[in-house]
């Protein structure tokens, strides 16, 4: 049977990239979407889109029908364990028992700092449980979030964050989807969990300097609270838990536990990943500069 992958949160930064990726190696995709509208991109790239959502038991059996393997990336979202489940109660039903590549949270676990981390622990659990082959990707903090603080860098020169000089292992998105796109189509990563970092750890202050040189202008790193963190998301309209779950990371991270790095970029996608300046150079002072 020849391969026909699914991705699932398929309009997300990730998710985009690996469809991408996919098509342009000539693989079958379908993306499981909300609204086709908004995936019309996609669409132009020969995805097969199928509208539906982890609500609708129908909707999943319907994306599933003839798929071998599955990326499987969940919305931040307190249910998000709860999306697992009701995916895998129609995937370990379907004819063909597709192998899944599950997009995680970095050290998910019962026992995590946030809400965040303890809901991508039991929907890993339940996929190691539930027979179907899988490899599990736990991406650290995204360098692609620095956008969110864009605004500041650009008007103010300031970066606000609330992990004091907590040191993280950044990574760059292009380099998780290059991973994703890898084990989707090779087997031999199968029973396995990823911890994906960039090359170096590093603090905020670390950012600043390196945004300094990119932009050519002077950037502060000004550390604010956790609880300024909550605040700040409360008054953005992203609900309590949103705000929690960023207050509870801010001050893991402030404690070093972001402080890793390892090799699996380099070992499953190929090639080394990506460092931030990289990363500044090649996608955040472009953006900045349209």
């Amino acid at each position: 049977m020849s391969q026909k992958i699914l991705i699932t949160g398929a309009t997300g930064k990730t998710a985009t990239l690996v469809a991408t990726q996919l098509r342009e190696q000539g693989v079958a995709v379908r993306a499981l979407v909300r609204d086709a509208t908004k995936a019309a991109a996609l669409a132009d790239q020969g995805v097969e889109l199928a509208v539906g959502d982890f609500e609708t038991p129908a909707s999943l059996a319907a994306a599933l029908d003839g798929i071998t393997s599955v990326f499987l990336v969940t919305p931040p979202h307190e249910d998000a364990s709860g999306m697992v489940d009701r995916f895998l109660d129609v995937a370990t039903t379907s004819a063909h028992r597709p192998r899944i590549v599950r997009l995680s949270a970095v050290k998910g676990s019962d026992h995590g700092p946030t809400d965040n981390t303890r809901t991508h622990g039991r929907a890993d659990r339940a996929i190691q449980d539930s027979g179907l082959p899988y490899v599990i990707l736990r991406p650290n903090y995204f360098m692609q979030n620095l956008f969110g603080s864009a605004a500041s860098i650009l008007s103010q020169g300031m970066m606000f964050q609330g992990t004091a000089e907590g040191r993280l292992g950044f990574i760059d998105v292009r380099d998780i989807a290059d991973v994703a796109t890898a084990t989707l189509l090779d087997p031999q990563w199968d029973r396995g969990i990823y911890e994906l970092t960039g090359p170096e750890a590093l603090s905020y202050a670390d950012v600043a300097k390196l945004l300094t040189e990119a932009l050519g202008r002077d950037v502060k790193y000004v550390p604010v609270t956790p609880e300024q963190v909550r605040e700040s998301i409360i008054k953005l309209g992203w609900g309590d838990w949103a705000a929690a779950m960023m207050a509870d990371y801010s001050a893991a991270y402030a404690r070093g536990w972001g402080d890793f790095t390892t090799t699996f970029v380099d070992k499953i996608a190929g090639h080394p990943p990506r460092s931030y300046a990289t990363f500044l150079r090649e996608v955040f002072v472009p953006a900045t500069r349209r």
